[in-house]
C-alpha cells in the first residue's frame, strides 16, 4: 500500500471489489462531514427554514387597559357573582321564612346596583356586563358549595369533605361575606376611578352593602353591635377567639389496653364566626374570612375572599360572558 494512494484505505470508487466495510466507512465520513458543514453554516441565509408539519402560532392576549369602564364592568360582574351566593345560601341553607324574606330583598338592592352600574359603564365608554364574574363563581363559590353539601375526595385531598353541621348557619354567613366583600371592592375602586362623579357613584353603592352587611350582623348576633367609644378604648394587644373544635381525651377504665379514645366535642358558641356591626366612617380594605363546613380537629374550612384585581377585572376586549 502507498501512503499518497488516499483512497486505497477505503477502495476506489471505480473497484468493484472493494469491501461492504469500505463502503459504510465512506458513507459515516460523509455524513459526518455534512454534519459539521451544516452546523458552520450561517442560519441567517436560510429565510425558510424546513419544519416538519403545521406548527400552530400560540395565541396573544389583547391587552387589558384599566379605565373607568373596566372598573364599573367589574363591579358590576361582583353584583352577579353576589346574586349567585345569595341564590345558592337560598337553595342550601334550609332558611326560615324570615331570612328568606332578608335575602331577596338583599338580591333585589343588587340587582338596582347592577342597573345603575351598567348605565355609567355606558358612560364611561364601555360596554355594559351582563353576568356574573367568572372567576368568582369558579374559584370562590364552588369550594363555599362543597363545604356545605359535602362531597368525595379529589386529587390529592386525603378525606372526603363532609357535609356542614349546620347548613342554615354557613347560608347566613356566605350571605354576610359577599356584602360585606361589596363594601371593600366600592371603597377600593374610589381611588381608582379618574372622576370624581365615579367616585361618588361607587362610594355610595359601598355604603349601602355596609348597610345591608351590618343589618344582617345584628341579625346574626344581635349583642355584637359596637360601641364607638368602645372601640377607641379597646385593647388591640388581646389575641381573638379561634374556631377550633375542642379535642378531649378520655379514659375508659373497663377497656383493656391503653384504654385512651379521643373525641371531637361539638363547637360551642366561642368556636363560631362572630360578626360585629362597627359604626365607621371607612370600612375593611382586607379580605374577608369565611368560616364555614363541618368541624374537624383543626376547625371549620376558612376561606379569604378577596376584592377584585386585575386578574379578575372584566376589561373592555371581554365580550361575551
Amino acid at each position: 500500500m502507498h501512503n499518497d494512494d488516499m483512497t486505497s484505505g477505503f477502495g476506489a470508487l471505480g473497484d468493484h471489489s472493494a469491501s461492504r466495510r469500505g463502503f459504510l466507512r465512506i458513507g459515516g465520513l460523509t455524513v459526518a462531514i455534512a454534519a459539521l458543514a451544516a452546523a458552520c453554516s450561517d442560519e441567517s441565509d436560510d429565510a425558510n427554514p424546513a419544519r416538519v408539519g403545521e406548527l400552530t402560532p400560540p395565541p396573544s392576549l389583547p391587552e387589558g387597559t384599566v379605565t373607568d369602564g373596566v372598573l364599573f364592568r367589574t363591579a358590576t360582574s361582583m353584583h352577579y357573582s353576589i346574586i349567585d351566593a345569595h341564590e345558592l345560601a337560598k337553595k342550601l341553607g334550609k332558611l326560615t321564612p324570615d331570612q328568606t324574606k332578608i335575602v331577596d330583598d338583599y338580591i333585589a338592592a343588587n340587582k338596582a346596583v347592577i342597573a345603575d352600574l351598567q348605565t355609567w359603564s355606558e358612560t364611561a365608554g364601555s360596554k355594559k356586563w351582563t353576568c356574573a364574574n367568572p372567576r368568582f363563581d369558579r374559584v370562590i363559590l364552588t369550594p363555599i358549595g362543597d363545604r356545605i353539601t359535602g362531597r368525595p375526595k379529589e386529587g390529592t385531598e386525603e378525606t372526603d369533605v363532609l357535609p356542614s353541621d349546620d347548613p342554615n348557619r354557613d347560608a347566613i354567613a356566605l350571605v354576610h361575606a359577599c356584602e360585606t366583600l361589596a363594601s371593600a371592592m366600592h371603597q377600593s375602586l374610589v381611588p381608582q376611578f379618574s372622576k370624581a362623579e365615579y367616585r361618588g357613584v361607587t362610594i355610595g353603592h359601598g355604603t349601602e352593602s355596609a348597610r345591608r352587611a351590618a343589618a344582617l350582623a345584628l341579625i346574626i348576633n344581635p349583642d355584637n353591635l359596637v360601641n364607638p367609644s368602645s372601640l377607641l378604648n379597646a385593647n388591640l394587644d388581646v389575641p381573638t377567639t379561634t374556631s377550633e373544635a375542642v379535642t378531649t381525651t378520655t379514659q375508659n377504665i373497663a377497656q383493656s389496653g391503653s384504654g385512651a379514645t379521643t373525641t371531637t366535642a361539638p363547637p360551642t358558641a366561642a368556636q363560631i364566626q362572630q360578626y360585629y356591626a362597627v359604626p365607621s366612617q371607612f370600612g375593611t380594605l382586607s379580605a374577608v374570612q369565611l368560616a364555614l363546613g363541618a368541624f374537624g380537629a383543626s376547625g371549620q374550612f376558612t376561606i379569604n375572599i378577596e376584592t377584585p384585581s386585575l386578574n379578575s377585572f372584566i376589561y373592555d376586549y371581554q365580550t361575551d360572558c
